[in-house]
């Protein structure tokens, strides 16, 4: 009898067991779906913010896209000119078309990188030169910056290592933190307004890349607060750029975060490690 009962309470065991493992099977693709939908969601919020971001930017790219389209123009113009010369004087066409496909070819660069930002895409996981990322940021929101009055200087360390990431992603972080220091020194009265982009390499292998400005700066409790989903201190803002910055940061093993500066303004930073790419 003793050994019936031990037999039954094993099977027992043995069928609970099972109903366990069947339960978490049935669960297992309902997770997945979930974890799917999540991933979905956040992509999509991620490309809205950056169409919210390339569209406060348009009137400042409409501005750099006109100047090389003007300039191009104008080349073209001497061009014919120097072609209706008796004799035409072709080393002078030569070096007016020279500087008019120059000029295409920066309308070409911006109307890129305006694409690939704009473009929904998945994720990818490709070799990232950080500098050269960082510079394209730097000259698309150029225009934004000049607008505003700001001057932009940038202390990127030469020979930093290739990353390995999601290249669009990463300068979306780098533009939601251009941009937020340009519209916060947009408010400055008075004072200088200066923007410092920086990158170097800390600790043995970590990259790091800091934006400071000379704005107001942020008080304890924004400071606490900045990376919440949906706080905001812009009348018009969605309060999710941040939050999604740091997502993307931390997607990618690194972490951000922000410290006031003396006299004023604010520097915000992030580091991520440097994977074999």
């Amino acid at each position: 009898m003793r050994k019936l009962a031990t037999s039954a309470i094993a099977i027992g065991n043995e069928i609970e067991l099972l109903m366990d493992f069947a339960a978490q099977t049935a669960v297992a693709p309902e997770i997945s779906r979930r974890e799917r939908e999540l991933r979905e969601q956040h992509m999509q919020l991620a490309h809205t913010n950056r169409l919210v971001a390339m569209g406060e930017l348009s009137a400042s790219i409409a501005h750099e896209v006109n100047q090389p389209i003007a300039a191009g123009r104008n080349n073209v113009i001497a061009a014919l000119h120097f072609l209706n010369r008796d004799p035409p004087d072709l080393q002078e066409v030569r070096e007016a078309l020279a500087a008019a496909v120059k000029d295409a070819d920066r309308v070409s660069t911006i109307v890129c990188r305006m694409r690939a930002l704009m473009q929904k895409a998945s994720p990818r996981l490709d070799p990232v030169d950080i500098n050269e990322a960082l510079q394209e940021v730097i000259e698309l929101t150029r225009g934004e910056a000049l607008k505003n009055g700001v001057l932009v200087e940038s202390q990127l360390a030469q020979g930093l290592p290739v990353i390995a990431g999601d290249r669009v992603q990463l300068q979306q972080v780098a533009l939601n933190l251009i941009l937020n220091a340009v519209q916060a020194m947009g408010a400055v009265g008075e004072g200088a307004r200066q923007m410092l982009i920086t990158s170097r390499q800390i600790g043995s292998n970590d990259l790091y890349v800091g934006v400071q400005d000379t704005g107001p700066g942020l008080s304890p409790e924004t400071l606490s607060r900045l990376f919440e989903p949906f706080y905001t201190t812009k009348p018009n803002g969605m309060g999710m750029g941040l939050t999604i910055c740091r997502s993307i940061v931390e997607a990618h093993g690194g972490r951000l975060w922000v410290s006031a500066c003396q006299p004023r303004g604010a520097m915000f930073q992030f580091a991520i490690p440097a994977r074999p790419s």
